[in-house]
């Protein structure tokens, strides 16, 4: 006997499908959270092996990341990404992202993802000079736009990457510590890496020390304590 199961979560329906009760359930994840996955970070003219396969490649090595900034689990299945201003996909994810992950999409994966569905094979084609990146969603009866951004060129030089600071939110910022942008026009540098897969923004710095030097700060700090609390 074939059921449904529907649980309301704050903006996702989530939906049990039973076989029979003995073969338990699998869950599916409607598309009413799309809302919540932007574009969170892009870089267009990579100088390095981005992607780790060994080589550096124009092509390859460019990259566009997605993050969930909303507070349920979401379904992938049915979004792509595209560029400029023709309807071209260049990506279609799958799979689900819970809240606060990102996934990155690497050039060298959307030629895959061309190939394997009999498109011409020219990667995210991020145009240094400026261009516009653009998240669908995309059913059989409709194709609508969840996210997009558009940058200029000094956002696109070699190795610097563009994003949202903090993580799904609404200011973008360049992140140019292996090319610093010095000049006034937003958006402004950080100082910061690339942030590929992890917290946009730059970590904390963390200073070696010797264990000696670490022991003699926790004395100086007992010397300091009062018996009591006093």
């Amino acid at each position: 006997m074939r059921g449904l199961l529907h649980v309301a979560s704050s903006c996702c329906a989530i939906v049990a499908v039973c076989t029979t009760l003995a073969l338990g359930c699998s869950l599916l994840l409607s598309d009413t959270c799309i809302g919540q996955v932007r574009i969170n970070e892009i870089l267009a003219d990579p100088g390095q092996d981005w992607n780790g396969d060994g080589a550096i490649d124009f092509k390859n090595d460019e990259w566009v990341e997605i993050v969930n900034g909303g507070s349920d689990i979401t379904s992938l299945e049915n979004l792509r990404l595209s560029d400029g201003s023709q309807l071209t996909f260049r990506y279609g994810f799958s799979g689900f992202l819970a809240p606060g992950a990102r996934v990155v999409v690497y050039g060298s994966q959307s030629v895959a993802w061309e190939l394997a569905n009999g498109w011409a094979t020219a990667g995210l084609s991020l145009n240094n000079a400026g261009d516009s990146v653009h998240l669908w969603h995309v059913t059989a009866s409709d194709t609508t736009l969840v996210d997009s951004y558009t940058y200029v060129s000094h956002e696109a030089l070699k190795d610097r990457s563009t994003g949202r600071v903090p993580d799904g939110g609404d200011t973008w910022s360049i992140f140019d510590a292996l090319n610093p942008y010095s000049g006034t026009t937003p958006p402004l540098g950080t100082g910061c890496r690339p942030t590929p897969g992890i917290v946009n923004g730059c970590p904390t710095a963390v200073t070696a020390s010797t264990w000696g030097a670490v022991k003699q700060l926790f004395a100086e700090t007992g010397r300091g304590a009062q018996p009591n609390g006093r």
